[in-house]
């Protein structure tokens, strides 16, 4: 068993980090912090185009993945560069829409969904049950209990 990153994993949080570094995310995180969500959802943008949401989703659903490793990679990237958002929120929705898709669940969310979520289209926040009736955060598309 390989416990290492591949040439190409490598390569990608490398490509991240670039990508994260010229993104400006302090000014993003201040901005988000202030209520102004436009330039963290262009960050979001810049992650989506990289296909950081599809790696999330199910091939079948216009994603890439699943590919948790992959993700992995990604996410040690955007908490590095403190990138704002419903970042874990929305890859846990399309983990979830996926699952519950390919169990034969939720057929027609994960169709209207997963590809949205994809392709960055949509960010969503989710409440947990008895936790509250806040979401996660308040700038996504949608809330997911």
């Amino acid at each position: 068993m390989r416990f290492l990153l591949d040439d190409e994993q490598s390569e990608f949080g490398r490509t991240l980090d670039r990508m994260l570094s010229a993104a400006d995310t302090p000014s993003a995180v201040r901005a988000w912090a202030a209520g102004e969500h436009g330039p963290g959802r262009a960050v979001l943008g810049r992650l989506a185009e990289a296909g950081v949401f599809a790696l999330a989703v199910p091939e079948a659903h216009g994603g890439l993945g699943p590919l948790p490793v992959e993700l992995a990679v990604s996410f040690v990237e955007v908490g590095r560069h403190a990138v704002p958002g419903p970042l874990v929120e929305t890859v846990a929705a399309a983990a979830l829409f996926g699952r519950l898709a390919r169990a034969g669940e939720a057929a027609d969310a994960a169709k209207e969904w997963l590809p949205r979520l994809a392709d960055g289209r949509a960010a969503v926040s989710l409440v947990l049950p008895g936790h509250g009736p806040y979401a996660l955060d308040d700038a996504a598309d949608a809330v997911f209990a």
